[in-house]
């Protein structure tokens, strides 16, 4: 019988957000894979978990997967984890599940937190229905393309990961497409200096007019109140 591969959930900030049973799959597994082995030995060492830990990030992914999932047939369990919040969402993970289920591994999810629904259920838009982007492209262009074509494609809350380097231009695009709709800033989730900033595009340019956007930001677009 083959191994498993466990997907593990860590905080996305305060070092609190951790369930009991992820901290035991981390600590029993046989190898922990990290996106940043230096960042996620902080976590491991705060909670006494000393697993043989080895990275696997976006640029090893194609090349060490395949290792991964011999590591699994014949070695031992691994959990996987990423920088913060739950593997597979934007981040390498998906190329390792996919390929272990493709080999017919089990592979189990050790559920926790995660930035997108932290920021979504603490917004205040619509939750029935919401559409997850990812990060918005780099290119002005690009996102504006984007912005119009999700503008008519149904009424979902709209969520994003947010650079701080390209905010205030994004929020410009959202004002030329959607108006005056209700944003969301999400900054720092369970963090220290944790912010959410809820208002209009023009609103929002106000705020950073005196101030340059730092740190990591969920940006939703409630497109359910933008049609009423």
């Amino acid at each position: 019988m083959f191994h498993t591969l466990f997907i593990v959930s860590t905080p996305i900030g305060n070092l609190e957000d951790i369930t009991f049973r992820a901290v035991r799959v981390l600590k029993e597994a046989t190898l922990i894979l990290a996106e940043d082995t230096r960042h996620s030995r902080i976590l491991l060492d705060h909670f006494g978990i000393s697993t043989k830990m080895e990275s696997y990030h976006d640029f090893n992914k194609e090349q060490v997967t395949p290792k991964y999932v011999e590591y699994l047939k014949s070695k031992g369990d691994i959990a996987l984890v990423c920088d913060a919040g739950t593997p597979g969402i934007a981040d390498p993970a998906f190329n390792l599940v996919r390929a272990a289920r493709q080999e017919q591994i089990s592979v189990r999810a050790v559920p926790g937190a995660n930035a997108l629904l932290t920021a979504l259920v603490a917004s205040g838009f619509a939750t029935d229905r919401f559409r997850f982007e990812n990060f918005s492209p780099k290119k002005s262009a690009q996102r504006l393309h984007l912005l119009q074509k999700l503008k008519n494609d149904g009424d979902s809350t709209l969520v994003f990961y947010a650079s701080p380097h390209n905010l205030v231009k994004f929020l410009g695009e959202i004002k030329e497409v959607y108006g005056e709709a209700r944003v969301a800033l999400m900054r720092e989730l369970t963090k220290k200096f944790e912010e959410h900033l809820i208002g209009t595009p023009s609103e929002l340019l106000e705020h950073y007019k005196n101030s340059s956007p730092k740190g990591e930001f969920v940006l939703l677009i409630d497109k359910v109140e933008n049609e009423k």
